[in-house]
């Protein structure tokens, strides 16, 4: 009986010890295993801070913190996560807001080129009234400088001399005047009474102007206002080269009047046009107009000219 259990307990023995060598040989290569799959933690730097060599008892003392990093690292994640969902919704929100600026900056780009456009026609416009109102007061101010001229030679053109010395000539030609009336009235009176008191012989008018009778001359006078209006001989007795003003020898009792305009002849010839500015009794000063016929030197050299005017007088 004792063999018999002496047998089995080393039967016993060697397969336990047999199954042991093949455990030992299993466990070996299960930890060989392990410590190749988990090596990575010899190398990651929050696993192994030290960075030291780990036996497989300390890496797997190790490893047994790799559940609290992950749980760390998912929370982290998720905080990203979340994160990362707000930055994409202030993005969006931003990029919406970027779009209607730049939906904005078009609309204002298109003013700012209008506003543009119109301040440089507007500019333009202004710089042509500048032109305009410089040219005009240009014009103006040489205007102001011309009536001032004139009105120099104007004032200085006779002086109390010269225009006593006018007045002087135009009463000696009144007087002349008188003394041919006179005698052309002898005459006339003479040859009427010889002709039986015939009122004008020969068909002449007892007036040598052609002026309507007085109270108590013997027979009317043929009247010719209407002729002396269409053309009156005068004598120029004094001329203004420079600014055009000159001195007649006939006024109101003419039927001259102020402002009116009469065209100059000398024997029958044009040679200007005249406008009278200022009338006496027997004197009239007038102002040369303009003229392509105006002949200066013919009417200074003129003992005498005819003055036609260019709009019918009224005579009273």
């Amino acid at each position: 009986m004792n063999k018999k259990l002496n047998a089995f307990l080393r039967i016993l023995t060697v397969v336990l010890a047999a199954a042991a060598v093949v455990f030992a040989f299993l466990l070996r290569g299960k930890m060989d295993a392990a410590l190749t799959k988990t090596k990575w933690a010899q190398a990651d730097a929050e696993v192994n801070p030290t960075k030291a060599t780990q036996d497989y008892d300390t890496r797997m003392t190790a490893l047994a913190a790799v559940p609290t990093l992950l749980d760390a690292k998912r929370k982290a994640i998720a905080e990203l996560e979340l994160a990362k969902k707000d930055l994409q919704a202030d993005v969006a929100d931003k990029k919406t807001k970027v779009e209607g600026l730049t939906a904005t900056n078009t609309t204002l780009e298109g003013e700012r080129a209008e506003l543009t456009r119109k301040r440089d026609e507007y500019a333009a416009q202004l710089t042509d009234a500048n032109s305009k109102k410089d040219g005009a007061e240009a014009a103006l101010a040489s205007a102001k400088e011309e009536l001032v001229k004139a009105t120099e030679k104007s004032a200085a053109m006779f002086t109390k001399e010269q225009l006593a010395e006018i007045e002087a000539k135009a009463s000696k030609a009144e007087e002349s005047l008188g003394i041919v009336r006179s005698k052309y009235a002898a005459l006339h009176g003479k040859v009427s009474l010889a002709m039986d008191n015939n009122p004008a012989p020969f068909g002449f008018p007892r007036d040598p102007l052609g002026e309507p009778a007085k109270p108590g001359d013997a027979a009317p006078a043929v009247a010719s206002v209407e002729a002396a209006s269409d053309s009156i001989l005068t004598n120029v007795l004094a001329l203004d080269s420079r600014s055009g003003i000159v001195a007649f020898s006939v006024g109101e009792a003419n039927g001259i009047k102020e402002k009116a305009v009469f065209d100059l002849k000398i024997e029958g010839k044009r040679v200007g046009k005249v406008q009278i500015s200022s009338v006496k009794g027997a004197l009239c000063f007038g102002q040369l107009q303009p003229d392509k016929d105006l002949d200066l030197s013919a009417i200074s050299k003129a003992g005498a000219v005819s003055l036609v005017p260019s709009t019918k007088l009224a005579i009273n």
